[in-house]
């Protein structure tokens, strides 16, 4: 398992052929799991994550987040909403 951690700045994150974390911490960040059952965590900012293959969940919190779901059953999670097909 692949633990990737942003900083409080604009950071892109990618993750591995392996499970995932990838914390994006504060800033604008971009999040991509690719493969796998990852979990991308957005925080503050105005993020955008994708989960790519695989059962994700992807947390989002303030800001004007984008979350994009692809193969797999993904979990979305919002500020203040949640969402699993």
């Amino acid at each position: 398992m692949a633990r990737r951690r942003g900083t409080g700045r604009n950071d892109r994150l990618n993750g591995t052929n392996l499970d995932d974390i990838l914390l994006g911490l504060q800033g604008n960040d971009r999040m991509n799991g690719r493969n796998r059952n990852d979990r991308l965590d957005g925080a503050q900012g105005n993020d955008t994550l994708m989960g790519g293959d695989g059962k994700d969940t992807l947390n989002g919190s303030s800001g004007n987040d984008r979350m994009l779901a692809d193969k797999g059953n993904d979990t979305l999670n919002g500020g203040g909403w949640q969402w699993t097909p």
